[in-house]
């Protein structure tokens, strides 16, 4: 019997380790790094030796939120990104119903209405007359709007009186635009799904995250699909899955995240919306609808009731927030929580943090929040969003340099389906943005994906950085990352292979 099961050779080794060592080779046995060299003297006593020629080998990386059901529906939904005006839009969503044989819905995604020429979603009767006999629901590029048609309505269990139900001649018109109707709406809707539905979505998402490198993600389930039915689906098949995937149960009930045996609660609890709905918090008006600033959607008692039972109970939390008063709010609310019961070690989160001030910045560093951002929105978004709020206020978006440099903690995400799960895009946006001054080091991009999310995680002991003892998760790339700083090629790197436990789970053909 060899004494290793796999040795990879040849190989630009980028460690992620406090040192950042450098090595060449890694030998793996049982699932584990069990030595890591530089020079020709790698082991030759392996049932397997790779060798790569060159290629860099990094940490398998982390996606620390990611709608992880919803991932896989949006890649077999009608992608509308590119509809400039509603019939566009419907006849894309025609062309696949009428492809559909079965009786299944017709999902459409990433519909962005401030870009459709009519400014709006279509209607059920527009929606109606392109069905052939179909269930058809539309999300916007959010998830915080979206439209159904007459078939489908039924499944939406919604009432009239529902904020953000909108209506004609006294009718809904099957537009949900606010997060109360659109996530009620559309979680009755997935609801529906059958498990075997809810599987096959669950297993394409973790499937395609294991594409792009990623060997941890962190699965935002429950809450957004009714009775939980993702979450249970979940752990029911965990181990068929190709990639760690660890849930963020999506519930205000601390007490049955617990006793499910979950180490964590929270997730993607709204505190406030999205820029595109103008429902995101702001402290001064948008700047292109001057009568609204976004809103708050819960009072402090009860974010401080769900935060002060989680850390009681001794559970990592975490909620969303977006603009600058929904921060505002968390981070208070962890400030009086931490006074009243200590800090613990429990790394709870913030999910967003979009629009901070620099004092928010620097609370947040003060009481040790791990700041998990998506660094796509402001690579897909940052013009857009600029009508929104301003030159000066779009400064602030994503401010991952004056994070660094205030030593705060920031774990990388997609917040797929919003944006897609491909890190290494993420890692070349970080340190070439728009605006050179908030380029941060191709080091500290990495960290993000790699170190930093197994701390997010709690699993730094065995996860984030290629050393013995850690679990041999790792992907290897085409290219060094440092070469290509600051060049449009930096955008070009792709994924080779992905290891999960010492086993290719991904070879790019």
């Amino acid at each position: 019997m060899k004494k290793y099961h796999l040795v990879l050779k040849n190989a630009n080794v980028i460690t992620m380790d406090k040192q950042l060592s450098k090595a060449n080779w890694i030998a793996v046995k049982d699932g584990k790094i069990v030595r890591v060299g530089r020079g020709d003297n790698y082991p030759t006593d392996a049932e397997e030796v790779m060798d790569l020629r060159g290629k860099t080998v990094l940490p398998g990386f982390f996606d620390c939120h990611t709608h992880l059901m919803n991932s896989g529906l949006y890649a077999h939904s009608v992608n509308l990104s590119n509809a400039k005006n509603l019939q566009e839009a419907l006849n894309l969503i025609e062309k696949k119903c009428f492809e559909k044989k079965d009786d299944s819905w017709v999902f459409g995604a990433d519909y962005l209405d401030v870009c459709i020429a009519e400014k709006r979603f279509p209607n059920r009767w527009e929606l109606d007359e392109v069905s052939h006999g179909h269930r058809i629901l539309i999300f916007s590029s959010t998830m915080h709007c979206c439209a159904v048609n007459s078939a489908g309505l039924p499944y939406a269990k919604i009432s009239a009186d529902t904020p953000g139900v909108l209506k004609e001649n006294g009718e809904i018109n099957g537009i949900f635009a606010s997060d109360e109707s659109a996530l009620l709406g559309s979680s009755n809707i997935l609801g529906s799904l059958t498990e075997e539905e809810v599987w096959k979505y669950i297993f394409y998402g973790a499937n395609h995250a294991c594409e792009n490198g990623i060997t941890t993600l962190q699965g935002l389930v429950g809450g957004l699909i009714a009775e939980d039915k993702d979450l249970y689906v979940l752990l029911n098949n965990q181990d068929k899955l190709p990639i760690s995937v660890l849930p963020f149960f999506q519930t205000w009930d601390v007490k049955h995240a617990k006793s499910l045996g979950l180490p964590r609660v929270g997730g993607c609890l709204t505190l406030d919306g999205a820029i595109f709905e103008h429902t995101m918090a702001n402290f001064e008006p948008y700047s292109n609808n001057p009568s609204v600033r976004g809103m708050l959607y819960y009072n402090d008692q009860k974010v401080y009731d769900f935060v002060s039972e989680a850390h009681r109970e001794n559970m990592q939390c975490t909620m969303h927030a977006v603009g600058e008063r929904a921060i505002d709010q968390l981070l208070w609310i962890y400030h009086r929580v931490f006074e009243e019961q200590g800090k613990k070690d429990l790394r709870h989160r913030i999910e967003h943090f979009d629009l901070p001030t620099e004092k928010h910045i620097k609370l947040a560093v003060e009481l040790g929040i791990v700041m998990s951002m998506q660094p796509g929105f402001s690579l897909y978004w940052e013009d857009l969003s600029e009508m929104f709020v301003g030159k000066d206020r779009i400064r602030r978006l994503d401010p991952f340099k004056a994070i660094i440099e205030a030593e705060g903690i920031i774990c990388g995400g997609s917040d797929c389906p919003i944006t897609d799960t491909t890190p290494l895009t993420y890692i070349a946006h970080c340190s070439t943005r728009k605006d050179p001054k908030q380029n941060i080091s191709m080091t500290d991009a990495l960290k993000m994906f790699t170190i930093n999310g197994a701390y997010a995680c709690k699993v730094e002991d065995r996860k984030g950085s290629i050393e013995v003892e850690k679990d041999a998760d790792l992907v290897v790339i085409d290219r060094n990352p440092y070469e290509h700083v600051g060049k449009s090629s930096v955008f070009e790197m792709g994924v080779d292979y992905t290891l999960v436990a010492g086993e290719i789970k991904y070879k790019k053909v």
